[in-house]
């Protein structure tokens, strides 16, 4: 049941919070609808190669995910063979070698050896190809297909006081100054790439402003950092590529891997004792459009957030933010009678 606000309160969350009409949030709206059906493979099939590794990253994944289950049976994935060697063909004809292509020839080469290994046939049509296709220069040698991991491994890589971690992460507003090396950013981003992504698909970006005057004059376009923007080492933008998606329901997914990564890349910062600041990029379509007038961001890169960097003081202040109990979060999922 609706309950009625009492007059003062609306009146003051009216003043808070802004409002929009109808048009204006369908405006809205249809800019990041028009950006999606652009690059995205949802209406038609994008040719990019950046859309073409995705497709390659998602469906040798598959094949992946055969390899790594508890009791693969022999022959699965039959149907992803041959967009899998179709895809890696496409890219080096175009004379691209990555960390997908390499991958994805090193999982065609572990599901001719998991079949060799256990005595299974594979499947007759594409037998004397996938051989062919595992001997060719440079296959034996890339890391794809399953990994086997201990779990005394887990325990000793966990062997430490994560709550105390965790609780001494909060979003920092007092900054020396100093500058933050590339290389400390360059460190953060590479232990984030672990971040779980979308069927293995890499469409997180970051882009990264250094140096005092480029950092003031990006920030400009930023209505959050009022008080301390002046004083962080980098400033982060976070993006995800939307040319790595396919599907309608994968319309909100740019922003939800984006928003792991980033998570992940904050925590990365704070294991390397740097302080962080998420700084949300909730802007309309017209100052999205005006950032994007005087950066250079691709326009198939959506907005996730702005994450700003600095060294540490001695001591700081930070907002206490109380969290709610677990009870208030937590419940147990009941079928609807």
């Amino acid at each position: 049941m609706k309950v009625q606000e009492t007059v003062g309160v609306a009146d003051a969350r009216r003043e808070y919070t802004p409002m929009a009409d109808i048009e204006e949030i369908g405006r809205n709206y249809e800019y990041d609808m028009a950006k999606f059906v652009r690059y995205s493979s949802t209406l038609e099939i994008n040719s990019d190669a950046s859309a073409l590794s995705a497709c390659l990253a998602s469906v040798s994944h598959a094949l992946e995910k055969g390899l790594a289950m508890e009791e693969p049976r022999p022959g699965f994935g039959l149907s992803k063979l041959p967009l899998t060697i179709a895809c890696i063909r496409e890219l080096e004809a175009r004379g691209i070698t990555n960390a997908i292509t390499e991958g994805a020839r090193g999982c065609l080469r572990d599901y001719v050896l998991f079949h060799d290994k256990h005595g299974f046939e594979l499947p007759a049509e594409w037998e004397t190809e996938l051989r062919t296709f595992a001997r060719e220069p440079g296959s034996a040698h890339w890391q794809g297909g399953s990994t086997t991991l201990t779990r005394a491994e887990i325990e000793s890589a966990t062997d430490f006081d994560y709550d105390r971690f965790i609780q001494t992460r909060y979003s920092a507003r007092h900054f020396t100054g100093e500058d933050v090396a590339p290389e400390a950013i360059k460190k953060a981003v590479g232990r984030a790439l672990k971040t779980p992504r979308v069927c293995n698909r890499e469409t997180r970006r970051v882009h990264v402003a250094y140096g005092t005057e480029l950092r003031n004059r990006l920030l400009t376009f930023h209505h959050g950092n009022r008080g301390f923007g002046h004083r962080l080492g980098a400033v982060l933008i976070i993006t995800s590529d939307l040319r790595g998606f396919d599907m309608v329901g994968e319309r909100n997914q740019p922003w939800i891997d984006g928003g792991l990564f980033a998570m992940s890349l904050a925590y990365a910062l704070h294991a390397d004792r740097l302080g962080t600041c998420m700084m949300n990029w909730s802007e309309d379509y017209k100052h999205d459009q005006l950032l994007r007038e005087h950066f250079d961001l691709p326009e198939h890169e959506v907005i996730v957030t702005f994450l700003g960097v600095g060294h540490l003081p001695e001591m700081l202040e930070v907002a206490a933010s109380p969290r709610p109990s677990v009870n208030e979060i937590l419940t147990e999922l009941q079928e609807r009678a």
